[in-house]
């Protein structure tokens, strides 16, 4: 039994390690997909479509036609039994289902009864999410139209795939020029020393005349090679560089409450965010920090009961190895133990039940120090059993 959930775990992991390379803010999608929802909607004939992408703990609704929904929990959701399934999945009466039947999606004003999802599967077998199409009214389609809603789901995971491509082609290219540039400056100026030490010794009488040839040798050498530099750095490197998306503190802010101060209202969580007012313009690239930083306040928002308080501190820091944005959260949650911690720092993949009984996807914190890890950064936890934990983050920019 143990060495099923620890593969149920390492298989979870591997799926929302998957999801989050594609670096998705969930808020900015809405219109990149919606042709494509409502073609769904369109050949299912039914009321509703939706894109829905599910990370470790909510189901974002991405894209949809006729509702709108931004998140809920994952374990509310019915395309998280979609995304367990390389197959379609029909309910054709929700009211009726024993799954689903104590969620009563079929009532309110935006309630459905039929529901038929199309997971959104990658080539590396991992699913993100699902395509659904929803109707108040209990319905059947066609395998045809199942066909053909399976092919929109496919241009929705090539559209996807395109966009990551696209974002690692831009991020590869900005820093091959950041060493080409690294390079010449590197070279120059040891270069500039040699040369500088050959002028010298040719203009002393008293050295002999291979001597003042062999230096001469160098000093020519020499200049061919801070020419070549200086070549490097006069080119116009703004054709070599496309630019990369950038943000600042009190955007960055804007964005992660924008996200998920819902998710905190509906617990009764007071959740603040605070920045440095004094470089709350310093601009710097936003890659993967909305993935980090998101999954810190998902983990915490899920481990803080009801009345309880998530407070976010947001810094610049310019450290020896260059710009640092800081991140530290700060939750009265129900803390770590310290065999918990210690299971944490060795790697090891667990999950635990949230204080509002939220299923135990749990494996954020994972996640999260391995990508801190990727970008040269730095992570650090405190926290006791009842009294709340601290995260510190800090993600090199610069």
């Amino acid at each position: 039994m143990t060495e099923n959930l620890i593969k149920n775990d390492k298989a979870e992991y591997r799926r929302i390690k998957s999801l989050s390379k594609f670096d998705l803010d969930y808020n900015e999608l809405q219109e990149e997909f919606s042709s494509l929802v409502e073609l769904a909607a369109m050949i299912a004939g039914t009321q509703m479509s939706v894109i829905n992408l599910i990370d470790n703990y909510f189901q974002w609704s991405v894209s949809s036609k006729s509702i709108k929904l931004l998140q809920m929990p994952r374990e509310d959701s019915v395309c998280d039994k979609t995304i367990r399934s390389y197959e379609p999945m029909e309910v054709k009466a929700l009211d009726k289902d024993e799954r689903f039947i104590k969620q009563k999606f079929s009532e309110g004003e935006f309630g459905f009864n039929y529901y038929l999802g199309i997971p959104l599967t990658l080539a590396s077998g991992d699913n993100i999410g699902a395509l659904c199409v929803l109707d108040r009214k209990a319905r059947e389609l066609s395998e045809k139209n199942k066909a053909m809603l399976t092919l929109v789901a496919k241009e929705i995971v090539n559209k996807l795939e395109l966009k990551r491509k696209l974002d690692d082609s831009i991020f590869a290219m900005n820093e091959a020029v950041k060493v080409k540039n690294q390079v010449a400056h590197d070279v120059r100026g040891p270069i500039n020393g040699i040369t500088g030490l050959a002028e010298i010794v040719e203009g002393d009488d008293s050295s002999k005349e291979e001597m003042i040839q062999y230096f001469k040798l160098i000093k020519d050498s020499g200049k061919s090679l801070i020419e070549l530099t200086n070549d490097i750095l006069k080119k116009d490197l703004s054709r070599d560089i496309v630019e990369m998306p950038l943000i600042n503190l009190k955007q960055l802010k804007t964005k992660l409450l924008k996200l998920y101060r819902l998710a905190a209202k509906t617990k009764n969580i007071d959740f603040q965010i605070n920045i440095n007012s004094t470089i709350s313009e310093y601009e710097f690239p936003k890659r993967k920090l909305l993935s980090i930083f998101g999954n810190l306040i998902s983990n915490s928002i899920k481990f803080t009961a009801a009345s309880g308080t998530i407070n976010i501190e947001l810094d610049i820091l310019s450290l020896e190895k260059g710009k640092f944005v800081e991140f530290i959260i700060k939750d009265t949650g129900v803390g770590i133990s310290k065999n918990a911690l210690a299971e944490f720092r060795k790697n090891n993949f667990n999950s635990s039940m949230g204080t509002a009984g939220e299923k135990g996807f749990g494996l954020g914190l994972n996640l999260v120090k391995e990508m801190v890890q990727n970008l040269s950064g730095e992570m650090d936890i405190t926290s006791e059993e009842g009294k709340g934990t601290e995260i510190t983050v800090k993600v090199l920019v610069k």
